[in-house]
Order: structure tokens, then C-alpha cells, then sequence
């Protein structure tokens, strides 16, 4: 069971990781979504719904990894079920990002799959970062094929619907998603 303490931290990292993804332009208003685990049966997430600029780290939900029931009044993000999927399918990943990023998106939306342009895509993503196939946010669906398309991956895009990535840190998790939007910009303008 996790203690007070490592809640605490976590709380105010998210918090603070959700206001960086608002600062470095990887989220547009309330999309996307974070979230860290606190221990094998619960993860931290961020409320449904709320602006990242306003989060306090009271915001933040308890949600059980296995059966998705969550602690307090916040709802969590409708993604939850993406986020437990892959804390049980990647027993080292403690944390999870969800952006709408600007080239992270584009290249969702052309359901592409990229080879990596540079050491560190390699290092914090893979050899490539491939495209989950399509399924309606937040259904079984979508969460299935983006568990697929991790496997040996720390990020990919979601057809249609951004990119996700993760680490076994939360600043691992940000800089992999810093790094697939930098590497997938850079090869969308070298392609043009």
C-alpha cells in the first residue's frame, strides 16, 4: 500500500506536469490527460473535465487499476480504462501522458507509423513509433489497440486522436512525449 507522502508528491507532480503540457503548447485546453501509479492496485489521474491551469493537487483521483472505481467527488478521466490497461500490460511504467499535440495529432490523423530520427526518440520511444488503430475514445477498442501498439514502445499515436507515452517516471513519461511531438515535427517538415 502506498503512504501519505508518496500521494502527496505525486499530487503536486501531476499538477505541475499538467501545467508544463499547457506551457510547451502538448495540450489544448481539457484534452488529454496524466496520470502516475501510486502502487500494483492504484494509479493517481486527473479529473474529467477541468482545466490545467486551475488544477490543485487536491484535484487529483485515486483510481483502482483493476476495477476502475475511483475515491472523492472529481470524476476521472474518461481514459482511465487506457491508463490501468497499460499499468497492468507494463508492470515498470508509473506514469502515463495522453496529449492532443500539434504534429502528434497530425500524424494520428494520417494514421502513420514513424522510425525514430534521432538517439533520443530511440532511447524514450523505440525503434518507431507506430499508430494504434482506430477505436472510439475511451472504449475497449481503442484501449486494446493502444496496448498493442506499445508493446516494446513507450509512445505511439492514437488514429485520429493524438499520442500517448509513459515512463517509469512522470519526467520520463514528459520527456518521451516532448520527444515523439519534436521528432514527429521534425519529420513532417523534412517530408515537406
Amino acid at each position: 500500500m502506498y503512504d501519505n507522502d508518496t500521494e502527496n508528491n505525486l499530487r503536486r507532480a501531476l499538477t505541475e506536469a499538467g501545467r508544463r503540457l499547457v506551457q510547451k503548447n502538448l495540450v489544448q485546453g481539457t484534452w488529454g490527460n496524466l496520470s502516475a501509479r501510486l502502487d500494483e492496485k492504484f494509479m493517481l489521474a486527473t479529473p474529467s473535465g477541468l482545466d490545467y491551469t486551475s488544477l490543485t493537487p487536491d484535484d487529483m483521483v485515486v483510481v483502482n487499476i483493476e476495477t476502475l472505481e475511483y475515491l472523492g467527488k472529481l470524476k476521472p478521466t474518461s481514459e482511465r480504462k487506457l491508463h490501468a490497461a497499460i499499468y497492468r500490460d507494463r508492470p515498470e511504467i508509473n506514469a502515463v501522458i495522453h496529449t492532443h499535440s500539434e504534429y502528434c495529432s497530425v500524424a494520428a490523423a494520417a494514421r502513420v507509423e514513424i522510425t525514430a530520427v534521432d538517439d533520443d526518440m530511440r532511447k524514450l520511444i523505440g525503434e518507431t513509433a507506430r499508430c494504434a488503430a482506430y477505436g472510439l475514445p475511451g472504449t475497449k477498442k481503442m484501449t486494446k489497440a493502444t496496448v498493442e501498439a506499445l508493446k516494446d514502445r513507450n509512445g505511439c499515436y492514437l488514429a485520429n486522436h493524438g499520442a500517448i507515452a509513459m515512463g517509469t517516471s512522470l519526467d520520463e513519461a514528459f520527456a518521451a512525449c516532448e520527444t515523439l511531438e519534436n521528432s514527429t515535427k521534425r519529420l513532417i517538415e523534412a517530408k515537406l
